[in-house]
């Protein structure tokens, strides 16, 4: 697991998401993907979890959960990615060994525009996977939740909400957890092309305000990387970031 750092626990929304080893197609057909479905439910239960928003692909799967605790969501994942290797291995005639890649990776969602955005990255996942050209179109992924208003059970979303997350004419805006997108080295490599481009040292961008705003601006307007990815690799506050993004 990526570990969440302390100072976004403030957060009870969660992006968690676990891939197959190795890229493994662990979801390859409705029965395995209805096993982990139904695992889902019954640990989210046992937990007092609240599932916000799902999509199963083959070879991952993304979850928005809200918890209040976080070791909750340690807990949680631990018993269905175990209880589903378990299932895994045996219905491929006896394959042994690890079924995903890593226990899981989470992020924080720190604001309700993150929350929506968030969601509809999720769904819209089978249609950048070219295996639907509408997210209503996949069986296996919240989306019928939202259209058909199930979602508003919860109290999180008012009714314009909901149309907004549904409009499947507007993509995503952010980016968030990806399988084919290491994070760290997009990061990385977006950093050292801004001190290069801007022709700096990289310790000024943390010694002048007008250059980390510089900074901030290029990574997310050009680079498509979210507030809270930004927040967490540079190593500042929410306060801070609200500033410098004026």
């Amino acid at each position: 697991m990526a570990r969440v750092a302390r100072e976004h626990l403030c957060t009870s929304f969660f992006h968690v998401m676990v891939q197959g080893i190795n890229k493994e197609f662990i979801f390859k057909n409705d029965r395995y993907i209805n096993r982990y479905l139904q695992l889902m439910q019954e640990n989210l239960k046992k937990e007092e979890i609240k599932l916000i928003a799902f999509c199963i692909m083959h070879n991952h799967a993304h979850q928005l959960i809200q918890v209040e605790d976080v070791e909750k969501l340690s807990i949680y994942m631990r018993r269905l990615n175990s209880m589903y290797a378990q299932y895994y291995n045996y219905m491929e005639e006896g394959r042994v060994g690890y079924v995903f890649r890593d226990r899981y990776k989470s992020e924080p969602i720190t604001d309700k525009r993150q929350l929506m955005q968030c969601i509809k990255y999720i769904h819209q996942n089978p249609v950048k996977a070219k295996i639907v050209k509408q997210v209503n179109e996949y069986k296996y992924s919240s989306y019928q939740l939202y259209q058909n208003g199930e979602i508003q059970k919860y109290g999180i979303f008012t009714q314009e909400e909901i149309a907004l997350i549904c409009n499947i004419d507007k993509p995503c805006e952010d980016e968030f957890l990806d399988i084919d997108v290491d994070i760290e080295k997009k990061i990385n490599h977006s950093i050292s092309e801004f001190v290069k481009k801007e022709k700096i040292k990289v310790f000024e961008i943390f010694e002048k305000d007008d250059i980390l705003k510089k900074l901030i601006k290029y990574l997310k307007r050009t680079k498509k990387i979210n507030y809270t990815q930004i927040m967490k690799k540079l190593d500042i506050t929410k306060g801070t970031m609200e500033r410098l993004k004026k």
